[in-house]
């Protein structure tokens, strides 16, 4: 293919991708062309310098009117998905000016604006300054300017407010960053498909994760993704919960992988639950408690903690499994969620700690941590991917959640194959007690 990419997204004319959508609804030219209010001429012109550019033939020419092929569709639907986005950051408008206009006379919204122009405001978005905008699209810095006014004129609204070292988005400015970032997603995977429909299996593949899933989960799915299909490209991105949402809401990841969280019914964000894991405390190896055969909850107050942060949904219950027993926060207690200080903290001290067994695999196999024997009840979390409800996933990004799916099925069995164990053990206590 011919088209040249910028931030990963293809440089695709967005009026052509308008005239896609709307050919496709219409099956005809002439009907195209008089609900764009543009020529016949025009309309022909934008199908065919689309379809050189993406090497691909996206209508049929019959004598009834115009035919998609399966191209045709794919495009089609990547492309009204994009113009849904831009439409959201319409309405979303409306509240912020008094304007007489309908917002779909406004091009930023109607897909009428170049897409040079909205690459330059995302550049300056991400950049915060004009000369790093330049850089970053190899344009000059007055062009990016130029874009960026535009932008305001035709908005009568101010979508950067001067700072002292650059610029900061305005309120709408931020809104309309994260629908157009989420168009140009739609866009790039628009190509994705039409390379996976050729049977080329490329693409790109961006997963925000959690520290439940960073040691096993998330790694063995990447590798085993990248093993079948090592044309992908698959990039992490790690941070707090409301962080990754943030990117999953802006399209800068694809999804996210973790203990899930509850969402509004009218949400635009939906999980999918792979299985539930249930937590464990964490000590190393050679902890004075690990020579117990068993360990009362009523001794965890006692001991000095290595904690989640206290909007995690482990924190939470872990404070529901104390207050079920009429027992107070641990005093000792200091709190993270960066797993490579937890084990620092751990190994270096009689601390333990509030993870998943799974969380700790590899340091359990190198025998620097364990599970201490101590039974936390009704402590199981649900683990998940989150995604946006209104996207759809690019064939990169089903090949992952395929993966992903397999090694969560995997984990849950071994989990339950152990839980099962350890109860046959501990229902035998009793009769090792008296032996």
């Amino acid at each position: 293919m011919t088209y040249m990419l910028r931030h990963d997204v293809p440089e695709l004319s967005l009026r052509q991708l308008k005239a896609v959508i709307v050919v496709n609804q219409t099956k005809n030219v002439t009907k195209a062309a008089k609900a764009l209010n543009r020529s016949q001429t025009a309309i022909t012109k934008s199908i065919n310098d689309l379809e050189l550019r993406l090497n691909c033939q996206l209508f049929e020419r019959m004598s009834t009117g115009m035919k998609p092929t399966v191209y045709g569709v794919a495009v089609a639907k990547r492309a009204q998905l994009a113009l849904d986005e831009l439409e959201k950051a319409g309405e979303v408008y409306t509240s912020f000016v008094r304007d007489p206009r309908p917002f779909q006379r406004i091009p930023i919204f109607s897909m009428d604006v170049s897409y040079k122009r909205l690459a330059a405001f995302i550049a300056l978005y991400e950049t915060k300054r004009i000369q790093c905008a330049a850089d970053m699209l190899g344009n000059t810095k007055a062009s990016v300017y130029s874009s960026v006014r535009q932008m305001e004129e035709w908005l009568k609204l101010r979508l950067f407010e001067s700072e002292p070292d650059g610029v900061s988005p305005t309120a709408f400015g931020k809104i309309l960053a994260m629908h157009v970032k989420m168009a140009f997603a739609e866009i790039r995977r628009c190509v994705e498909d039409i390379e996976s429909i050729d049977g080329v299996t490329q693409g790109r593949v961006s997963v925000g994760t959690l520290p439940y899933t960073r040691t096993y989960i998330t790694p063995k799915a990447i590798n085993q993704v990248l093993l079948e299909h090592p044309e992908l490209t698959v990039t992490t991105q790690e941070g707090s919960y409301e962080t990754m949402e943030a990117a999953l809401r802006s399209g800068d990841i694809d999804l996210i992988v973790g203990a899930v969280r509850e969402h509004e019914a009218d949400s635009d964000i939906t999980t999918e639950i792979l299985f539930e894991d249930k937590l464990a405390v964490i000590a190393r190896r050679d902890h004075p408690l690990m020579k117990e055969r068993q360990i009362n909850v009523q001794q965890l107050p006692e001991l000095a903690w290595v904690l989640p942060a206290k909007c995690a949904p482990a924190w939470h219950l872990f404070n529901e499994l104390l207050q079920r027993y009429h027992l107070p926060m641990p005093k000792q207690a200091m709190y993270t969620s960066s797993l490579s200080m937890v084990r620092g903290l751990l190994i270096d001290s009689d601390r333990v700690a509030l993870l998943s067994e799974h969380q700790i695999y590899y340091e359990k196999q190198c025998g620097l941590l364990d599970v201490l024997p101590v039974e936390l009840p009704d402590t199981y979390r649900p683990i998940g991917v989150t995604m946006r409800k209104a996207s759809q996933p690019s064939p990169a990004t089903k090949l992952f959640l395929d993966q992903l799916r397999a090694v969560a099925k995997c984990v849950e069995g071994l989990a339950n194959a152990k839980q099962l164990t350890r109860s046959k053990i501990h229902s035998l206590m009793p009769a090792l007690a008296s032996a």
